[in-house]
C-alpha cells in the first residue's frame, strides 16, 4: 500500500488533489491511503509523534503558518526518502527548496493530465528502488539488503562493514571495489579509497566531506571533492526532475 499527504490550506486545491490521487489509483488498480493536512505544522506534528513516514506527499508552499519549504525542511529530519511534490503558483522558491531534494512541482492550476505524469514517475520510481538490494553471506547465513536502507560501506583492511538506516551493521569479508561492481547503482558515490557512500542519505555538503542524515561525517578524498560535489548535485537534479521543472515555470 503506498500512502500519500496532501498538505494545504486551501480545501479546495486539497480535495481536488485528493480526487486526482484517488482516481488514478482506482484506475492502476494500486492499494492507497491518504491524509489530508491544512497546515505545515500539523503534517510535521505527524512525523514528530513517530507515525508511518510517507511515500508521497504533496505540499503547498504558499500557506499561512509554516510554508511548505520550511515544513519540507523539518520534515526531512524525520524522512529522506518520501517523495515531495510541491504545488505552488510561483517558481520564486524553486532553488530554495532544492535544499530539500523535492520531485518534482506541479504549478496551479493543475490539470489532471499533468497531474497523472508526475504521480505515475513518482510511484515508478518508488517500485524501481523498492526491491533493488545486495546478497550478502554473513557466516552461513544469506542477509539481503536492500539499497534504500544503506547509509555507507565502509572498509577496513579484509572486510568491509555495510551501514543501514536501521542502525544495523553487517561486517563480511570482502573488497570495497567488488561491492562497488555488484551493487553498479548510480545513487552510490565513491568518495574515498574507504567509502561507498549512498546519496539519497546525504544531508549536506562540507568541507572535504558529506554529512549524513545520522550526522554521520564521511570523508571526501581532497584530490576528488570538485568531482564528487558535482556527481552529488547532478545525482540531485535529476532526482528531483528539477531541470524539466524550471524549464516549465521559465515559461509560464
Amino acid at each position: 500500500m503506498l500512502l500519500f499527504a496532501v498538505c494545504d490550506d486551501c480545501e479546495n486545491d486539497r480535495l481536488q488533489i485528493y480526487d486526482f490521487i484517488n482516481d488514478y489509483c482506482i484506475k492502476e488498480d494500486t492499494d492507497i491511503h491518504i491524509v489530508q493536512f491544512e497546515n505545515g505544522e500539523a503534517l510535521v506534528e505527524y512525523y514528530i509523534e513517530g507515525n508511518a513516514p510517507f511515500d508521497i506527499i504533496f505540499l503547498d508552499i504558499y500557506m499561512n503558518g509554516k510554508t511548505g519549504i520550511l515544513s519540507a525542511k523539518q520534515l526531512r529530519e524525520y524522512d529522506t526518502n518520501c517523495k515531495i511534490i510541491f504545488t505552488t503558483s510561483s517558481s520564486d522558491h524553486a532553488l530554495e527548496s532544492f535544499k530539500v531534494f523535492p520531485f518534482n512541482y506541479l504549478v496551479k492550476p493543475i490539470s489532471k493530465d499533468v497531474f497523472y505524469i508526475s504521480l505515475e514517475k513518482a510511484i515508478g520510481s518508488i517500485e524501481e528502488n523498492k526491491n533493488q538490494s545486495l546478497s550478502v553471506k554473513i557466516g552461513s547465513m544469506i542477509q539481503i539488503v536492500f539499497f534504500k536502507d544503506i547509509l555507507f560501506i565502509e572498509s577496513s583492511a579484509k572486510s568491509i562493514n555495510i551501514h543501514t538506516i536501521k542502525n544495523k551493521s553487517f561486517i563480511l569479508s570482502s573488497k570495497l571495489d567488488d561491492i562497488e561492481k555488484q551493487i553498479n547503482d548510480k545513487r552510490f558515490i565513491r568518495c574515498h579509497k574507504s567509502f561507498l557512500v549512498n546519496m539519497d542519505h546525504i544531508l549536506s555538503v562540507e568541507e572535504y566531506s558529506f554529512k549524513l542524515v545520522d550526522s554521520t561525517v564521511i570523508s571526501i578524498t581532497q584530490r576528488y571533492f570538485a568531482s564528487n560535489k558535482k556527481i552529488f548535485y547532478n545525482y540531485l537534479l535529476g532526482k528531483a526532475n528539477l531541470t524539466n521543472s524550471l524549464d516549465r515555470m521559465d515559461h509560464l
